[in-house]
């Protein structure tokens, strides 16, 4: 099992992930490590970067975490969220190979807990500079999360002055539920 996940700090941490799922912990997260190498701020060197040391662990991990949890009859109750922070700018960085950061335009995974597999929603323009259609924000992004989780969206907690907020803000994106 530990070789199927990887035998890396990644694949390692999502093994663990899931070994917690399985004994009740209902809120894991896992960040990449920074070992100060193999991190995805890839201002520089980035198509080396990913094709050798980000993309194979990641998607290792990943793909073993999704066939375990429905081996194990756990991805319908598990919802896997697997998302960065930002995009990349489109261009080349070119004294470097590098990409910066764009916040315009990226992509994010759901998968389990109530998302329909399979499922594709929105697209790029030619550059994947900014959204072609069916934009989505981060907001969107968590709202789909809180209502996949079962939490009604119009939640709202107080502050410390008694003023309800509620804890989302964007639309459920629909047409990812299941």
């Amino acid at each position: 099992m530990r070789d199927a996940y990887g035998r890396n700090i990644h694949g390692q941490s999502v093994l663990m992930a899931r070994r917690l799922v399985e004994h009740g912990v209902p809120l894991v997260s896992v960040n990449w490590h920074n070992d100060g190498r193999n991190f995805w701020d890839t201002h520089g060197d980035n198509f080396n970067r990913l094709k050798n040391d980000l993309i194979p662990p990641a998607d290792q991990a990943l793909a073993t975490l999704l066939q375990d949890l429905s081996d194990r009859g756990m991805l319908d109750e598990t919802l896997i969220v697997w998302v960065g922070e930002f995009g990349r700018r489109p261009q080349i960085t070119a004294n470097n190979a590098g990409r910066e950061h764009w916040p315009f335009c990226y992509s994010g995974l759901l998968a389990g807990g109530g998302i329909r597999g399979g499922a594709v929603y929105g697209a790029s323009d030619a550059h994947g500079a900014y959204p072609a259609s069916d934009p989505v924000s981060p907001r969107d992004f968590g709202t789909t999360i809180v209502h996949a989780l079962g939490m009604p969206t119009d939640t709202t907690l107080e502050d410390r002055e008694g003023r309800p907020h509620r804890i989302t803000a964007g639309k459920v994106i629909r047409p990812l539920l299941a």
